[in-house]
């Protein structure tokens, strides 16, 4: 059998997705796991997107499609674009592909050669580096702390910029910190990129999950960098359709049409019915998501309370997302039973096989010292998870 690539053989896999996948295997071996790994809605898809679905399977929409999307989605999301967030643009500056990982995915193909760079803000999501990697280019990370709220330094993008530079990825609100950009903060960073050959991508999945009163600016309406964004986006989590696989892009429109044709080559098109029930999402009504975002702020001001109560655990109240990311530095080198907990990879495991709650090790996100806890479960089961973590921890020795 022919070996695999090299460029293969050097990827990671995903931790949140493995990390799920082993609280799934303990789950359906009977045993009572909280899994709070995955950012992926609890709540049903509204009413009104199923429907538009159903009517599409009904209506014998299922050919193929435009590789772009169809123009109705793409008329929706340019919509969508200048009503919410106050970017100007049309149908032709969008691309739809399957989720915003692929998005990203494709901006990175278009904009990088073998050997370029790639800016990474950390703690960032997980593939971001993966998808870097597997357009043969290198990752350049730029450290932040929870001491100012995971925010980059003034200058902190400057300093790391070079001729290799194709872009640099931002994403807020952020995953796995929670952390909201400020209109002020994102203007600074695209003067930092003035005169520079980068290009912005930015990731806004989260962009309705917000706390009290923080609101989300898109890069790509201030004007500066206006020409220098691609602005990525899904309908996974403000609508509660991960399993639908839609997401966009909208940039410049040379970018975007060399990514239609690399898409074309893939996938041929995207999911014809999917692309239906996006268009009904992003055209509908949005009580359902009010109400989501609702009880995604109850859960997090309850499990803040619980998590309080652990001791040298340092908690930082997230801003927007669904998450926490927990500070778990002052246990790193205790030990169970003679295992020492060397990594957030080891205390993940440990919390995991021995006090069945599953969360996400900061090393998958570029922070060794943190552990990141999903909003993405009801109250009783979080506020369980909050008490097992407590007990495991006081379980280690020094």
């Amino acid at each position: 059998m022919p070996e695999v690539s090299r460029k293969v053989q050097d990827l990671e896999e995903s931790q949140t997705l493995a990390l799920t996948a082993r609280a799934r295997q303990l789950q359906n071996a009977g045993i009572h796991v909280i899994s709070c790994t995955a950012g992926e809605p609890d709540f049903p898809t509204p009413r009104h997107v199923k429907d538009a679905a159903l009517h599409a399977i009904e209506g014998d929409f299922t050919r193929y499609t435009p590789a772009e999307g169809i123009g109705e989605l793409r008329e929706a999301v340019a919509a969508k674009l200048e009503r919410e967030n106050g970017i100007r643009t049309t149908a032709d500056h969008v691309l739809v592909s399957a989720g915003a990982k692929q998005s990203i995915f494709n901006a990175l193909q278009v904009l990088c050669n073998p050997g370029d760079e790639v800016v990474i803000v950390a703690p960032f999501w997980v593939s971001y580096p993966a998808l870097v990697h597997l357009v043969d280019a290198r990752a350049i990370i730029v450290r932040t702390n929870a001491g100012n709220g995971f925010h980059p330094e003034p200058g902190s993008l400057r300093r790391v910029l070079s001729k290799k530079t194709r872009a640099v990825i931002l994403n807020t609100p952020c995953n796995p910190t929670g952390t909201v950009y400020t209109a002020e903060e994102l203007e600074n960073l695209a003067e930092e990129l003035r005169g520079t050959e980068s290009l912005l991508i930015s990731d806004e999945v989260y962009e309705r999950v917000l706390y009290d009163g923080h609101r989300h600016v898109s890069i790509a309406s201030l004007e500066a960098p206006r020409n220098k964004v691609i602005t990525v986006n899904s309908v996974s989590k403000t609508y509660a359709m991960p399993g639908w696989r839609i997401g966009y892009m909208a940039g410049p429109y040379d970018i975007i049409r060399a990514a239609a044709r690399a898409q074309s080559q893939m996938v041929t098109c995207i999911n014809s019915v999917a692309q239906k029930a996006a268009t009904a999402a992003l055209t509908g009504p949005d009580t359902d998501v009010r109400a989501m975002v609702q009880e995604f702020q109850n859960r997090r001001d309850r499990l803040a309370d619980a998590l309080h109560a652990i001791p040298e655990i340092e908690l930082r109240i997230p801003e927007g997302a669904m998450f926490f990311f927990l500070g778990i530095s002052a246990y790193l080198g205790r030990s169970f039973r003679g295992q020492v907990m060397s990594s957030s990879t080891t205390l993940a495991l440990y919390l995991l096989e021995e006090c069945k709650v599953g969360l996400v090790p900061g090393q998958a996100f570029g922070d060794d010292h943190s552990l990141r806890l999903s909003l993405c479960c009801p109250v009783p089961d979080l506020l369980e998870s909050a008490r097992r973590i407590r007990q495991g921890l006081q379980q280690l020795t020094l």
